[in-house]
């Protein structure tokens, strides 16, 4: 019979692309204090690793994953959600900054 078969889903690893570019850490001085993440400036060779905490409406929450102009985040019941960058409130100078290294 049509469609009573059980639909299979195969997801393949894609083609190896050459070597990650390395990462180091950041050596820029950022000042102390919370702000909305939106108002931290990155210089073009940094990149903001996910893996951090910040404050969304009084409540800690972790940060998985970070966007162009907003942070994916788990609430407390362990669902992912959305949220602004600038309702986000970080400490500029404790986040995960890496620079790229040369490639």
């Amino acid at each position: 019979m049509a469609g009573s078969a059980s639909s299979r889903l195969t997801i393949k690893p894609s083609p190896q692309q050459g070597p990650r570019p390395q990462l180091e850490l950041s050596t820029k001085v950022r000042p102390g204090g919370q702000r909305p993440l939106s108002e931290v400036e990155l210089d073009e060779d940094e990149v903001l690793i996910d893996g951090f905490d910040a404050t969304l409406a009084g409540e800690v929450v972790r940060i998985t994953a970070v966007l162009e102009r907003t942070c994916v985040y788990v609430d407390r019941g362990g669902d992912r959600r959305l949220a602004r960058k600038e309702e986000l409130l970080v400490e500029a100078n404790k986040l995960p900054i890496r620079r790229r290294g040369p490639t």
